[in-house]
């Protein structure tokens, strides 16, 4: 589990911020919203990124996630979801994030994403235009 000193509680250092509201489906028979519903959250703010990426032929597909939960969410509530780009490789990008409410940190994530040719489901290197194109929305930085 990751240490909270690492985990970054401000949403202000996020280069993107997703907004999501708490869906009474959701959640479970006490309002507390379940933890699949945590990681679609997660998932909505990373598709929301990488969808101006994507081709017919290639796309980002996810091989490592992992969620540290940190606090309870209830019904109802507005979600914010921060995102920035922590490292670029040579076929994979990574995503930290964190979810608040209230700008209180509920849950943070980091995922790894490799870029993929969906017909041979085989990773690719990130073309150079993509890698410019993150660093420059984004701030991510070429760690090849």
């Amino acid at each position: 589990m990751q240490n909270n000193k690492n985990i970054h509680q401000k949403l202000s250092i996020y280069k993107n911020i997703f907004e999501e509201n708490v869906r009474w489906g959701d959640t479970d028979g006490y309002n507390h919203v379940n933890n699949v519903s945590i990681s679609r959250y997660f998932e909505s703010a990373r598709v929301n990124i990488i969808r101006n990426l994507e081709t017919e032929k290639y796309s980002f597909v996810i091989v490592n996630f992992n969620i540290n939960y940190i606090g309870q969410i209830f019904y109802p509530s507005k979600i914010k979801i921060g995102t920035y780009i922590s490292r670029i490789g040579n076929k994979s990008i990574t995503f930290d994030q964190a979810l608040f409410v209230n700008n209180k940190c509920k849950a943070s994530a980091k995922s790894i994403l490799a870029y993929a040719d969906i017909k041979e489901s085989k990773a690719y290197k990130i073309s150079k235009s993509i890698i410019l194109k993150l660093n420059k929305i984004y701030g991510a930085n070429d760690e090849t």
